[in-house]
């Protein structure tokens, strides 16, 4: 038995990472359109596409002839913080970090070396005491790309930090060997012992060769960057200028970056860190970043859908005047509430210094957004090459086995996305079986995660980007921000139709319908949704992918029925009937929750919701013991029929799933965390384990990994009191045959008409996405728990003769810290 001008407008934070397909029509004017996806609209009558939440037979493993393709080509360009073209490019061997060490290189035999090398700069310096500087908390290499002078250039990054590694008064300083470089440190957010969490870190460094190791050293007090903030003022000294061009349905829209930053200095109000006019995102003597911005005017008037942003990031050179800029545009089509709601298709042009971006015939999805990024007076062509094992032993990210991409895969996989490109993401997310985005990471961002290879951070970023062409970005005019359901706690997509003729309550949160095309070839869905924006911010140190994370776990809450959320209280149990759902869903919050900065007004609604869910499920679960077998069995969870009785049996991975939720969200210091990974743990432990006090009897490991389990004897009824007793209930032809014996593989493969080798797992034990490996994080997590049997348990699985390789393919490849 066996998912032209801006109006000023409220500015809650840099906008997201978007990029989708753009028709061949709509081909940027220097290259060629990336893949596409569907063409069938996904979009229900009101222009809402909104999945069905319902009972899905189908899973998230596979056999090895339906898993994850392997994914070569198709990227559209570009490094990050470049300006690459659109033209379909990928990784190859001259961009690859082959040949990288720890140790600095000349650059007389590598990439990118420079003939010049005596022409370079004097290395920039620090006015610091090296004596001040302690040990090394960490090291980032800074790695030279093709568009790279060789001389002094800026360098800034996101670093996270383990928890104590520097307290509350302290800082960082960046030094290359003994010779300590200028550094700017802006602090997020901060773990509960007030030491540093995570920051964003600006340097200068004249590279030695092509790779250069950077050490961030701890310094005793809180050390502030000497001299006074980059001002705005000082740009607009420059012939700094960015502006941006749309042309729709007639009307011209032409917003210059420098008419809005006059507008600033000329109020009274100023850039503050979260200011309406003006956000101010990085300040200090070596980089400053303000965020402008707001709905498109033109000669008709305001745009009721349209709003564009300047990311201006503006870098000092060595004697503190502004060098260079970057500039991140992005463009929106999402307000929560606007007069219309449709898609809109335009022209565009971006210029920012010599560098232009073209796009003719753009359809932009509502509720949709994207964004380029170029320079004014150059790329320093420089990327941070961040310590992921470092950043996996914080808690930021799981802890992953030993793999390592090869570079045929990197060599072969996406750079950057067009805009309202879906690139790698799955065009139709609610189809069952494996999807390459599927799993605590996506495949580009553990392929980032185990390797930190610029290749598969590019892939990242694309695909993450990528994210943008979905219709789940909802932005309140009134905050500036990403909806948030504690100020419309009767907001809903799930039950729109309900909510129109409810009238009172739901009538004034009710989300407009669509007025025209509002066809998306793409479709969310939450039960199979990816982390989005997490890893991307977090080492980038970009607002762009923090508020693109942020915009995901809004979508989460405002797509769910309010009375099954609790309203604003935003609890999973319900909204997400799926257990797969809470899992991914619990994690898209845990993740806001912990990155969001401390200081945004967004970072206690995040921590808020995680609270609401955490305590609802340590009350209804852990605190009832309402499953003897210590699995989520709520309505939605029991949904699997055996033996013709309907709604008896659960689904053993989506429960894995769920227990690394809980796991990570211990691991981030989640409160009530840990309570609830130490309940779920028994269901995956004592899977692997219970064979071992009765061999014949107990639950045996091979069958851990099953696609479905009964564990009720009929719907409605309790749950079995043990796992060996709901073994016997679904393998009666096992009982009594010892556990991993010839006769009992003999016996399984009769049962499903297949052959066993010694040590082989049910459920495709060889594939990145099957059974085991859906069931392997969350038994990661449950052995870092304090459970008894957590290190048999381990070692059952760690020791399996057959197992899949994770090199290509490590979104499952999660192992415990306590290994």
């Amino acid at each position: 038995m066996r998912g032209a001008m801006f109006r000023w407008w409220l500015i809650g934070g840099l906008v997201a990472a978007g990029s989708a397909l753009a028709p061949a029509s709509a081909a940027p004017s220097y290259s060629a359109a990336g893949t596409g996806g569907s063409n069938a609209s996904s979009a229900s009558s009101d222009g809402y596409a909104a999945s069905s939440d319902g009972y899905s037979s189908g899973s998230d493993g596979a056999s090895p002839d339906a898993g994850t393709p392997e994914i070569t080509g198709y990227g559209t360009s570009g490094e990050y913080g470049t300006n690459a073209g659109d033209d379909g490019d990928t990784g190859d061997q001259d961009d690859s970090d082959q040949g990288d060490s720890d140790q600095d290189t000349d650059g007389s035999d590598g990439e990118n070396s420079d003939p010049d090398d005596d022409n370079e700069q004097t290395p920039p310096t620090s006015d610091t005491d090296p004596g001040d500087v302690g040990d090394t908390v960490v090291s980032v290499r800074a790695i030279r790309s093709g568009q790279s002078n060789g001389g002094a250039a800026p360098l800034t990054f996101g670093q996270v930090f383990a928890r104590g590694a520097v307290p509350e008064n302290d800082s960082i300083h960046a030094r290359v060997d003994d010779r300590l470089l200028p550094t700017q440190v802006d602090a997020k957010a901060r773990w509960d012992d007030g030491s540093l969490r995570h920051a964003v870190i600006s340097t200068r460094v004249a590279p030695s060769g092509n790779d250069t190791r950077i050490d961030l050293a701890r310094v005793e007090g809180d050390e502030d960057g000497a001299g006074s903030p980059l001002r705005i003022d000082a740009l607009l000294a420059s012939d700094f200028n960015a502006r941006i061009e749309i042309k729709a349905r007639g009307t011209r829209y032409t917003v210059d970056a420098r008419d809005l930053l006059n507008d600033i200095t000329a109020s009274s109000g100023g850039c503050s860190d979260w200011g309406r006019q003006c956000k101010q995102w990085l300040s200090g003597p070596q980089v400053s970043e303000w965020i402008v911005g707001g709905p498109l005017e033109g000669a008709g008037g305001e745009s009721s859908r349209l709003a564009a942003y300047f990311h201006i990031r503006a870098y000092a050179d060595d004697n503190g005047e502004i060098e260079r800029a970057r500039v991140d545009t992005v463009v929106e089509n999402n307000w929560a509430y606007p007069d219309e709601t449709r898609n809109a298709q335009y022209n565009v042009t971006l210029e920012v210094g010599d560098e232009e971006y073209r796009n003719n015939g753009l359809k932009h999805y509502r509720q949709a957004r994207w964004h380029r990024v170029l320079w004014w007076n150059d790329d320093p062509g420089l990327y941070a090459r961040i310590d992921t094992d470092y950043l996996q032993s914080t808690g930021a990210i799981s802890q992953y086995a030993d793999v390592e991409p090869t570079s045929g895969l990197l060599n072969s996989v996406r750079q950057s996305v067009a805009p309202m490109n879906n690139g790698d993401q799955t065009d139709y997310m609610p189809t069952t079986g494996a999807q390459a985005a599927i799993g605590p990471l996506p495949r580009w961002t553990s392929a980032y995660a185990v390797s930190g290879d610029r290749r598969a951070f590019r892939w990242m970023l694309a695909n993450d980007d990528a994210i943008g062409s979905y219709g789940v970005h909802y932005r309140d005019r009134e905050t500036g921000r990403p909806l948030e359901i504690t100020r419309h706690p009767y907001v809903t997509i799930a039950n729109r139709s309900y909510a129109q003729r409810a009238g009172s309550d739901y009538q004034r949160d009710l989300l407009p319908g669509c007025q025209g095309d509002c066809n998306n070839p793409y479709e969310f869905d939450i039960s199979h949704h990816p982390s989005t924006g997490y890893v991307p911010y977090l080492v980038t140190g970009d607002f762009y992918y923090l508020e693109e994370m942020q915009f995901i776990a809004s979508y989460v809450q405002l797509w769910a029925n309010p009375e099954y959320r609790d309203y604003k209280k935003g609890t999973l149990r319900g909204a997400q009937s799926q257990v797969r759902g809470q899992a991914w869903s619990l994690r898209s919050f845990s993740d806001a929750a912990f990155a969001t900065p401390d200081d945004d007004p967004m970072k206690s609604y995040f921590t808020q919701i995680v609270d609401h869910v955490l305590d609802d499920y340590n009350d209804t679960f852990v605190d009832s013991d309402r499953s003897p077998l210590h699995v989520i069995n709520n309505y939605g969870a029991v949904i699997y029929p055996s033996d013709g009785r309907e709604r008896v049996g659960i689904a053993p991975w989506q429960a894995d799933f769920f227990t690394w939720a809980a796991g990570h969200a211990a691991e981030q210091r989640m409160p009530g965390a840990d309570k609830l990974v130490g309940w779920l743990a028994d269901f995956q432990i004592e899977r692997m384990t219970g064979w071992q006090d009765d061999p014949t009897e107990g639950y045996c490991w091979l069958e851990a990994s099953t696609y479905s389990l009964q564990i009720r004897p009929n719907r409605g009824a309790d749950d079995y009191d043990s796992l060996e007793e709901a073994y016997a209930a679904n393998f009666p032809e096992l009982v009594g045959t010892r556990c991993n014996s010839a006769r009992m593989r003999l016996r399984m493969g009769n049962m499903e008409g297949t052959s066993y080798q010694t040590g082989e797992m049910v459920g495709y034990a060889n594939s990145t996405t099957g059974f085991p490996a859906n069931m392997q994080p969350g038994l990661a997590m449950a052995v870092d728990s304090d459970h008894p049997d957590a290190a048999a348990a381990w070692r059952i699985f760690e020791d399996r003769e057959v197992k899949p390789n994770y090199d290509n393919q490590p979104n499952f490849a999660v192992v415990p810290r306590s290994r």
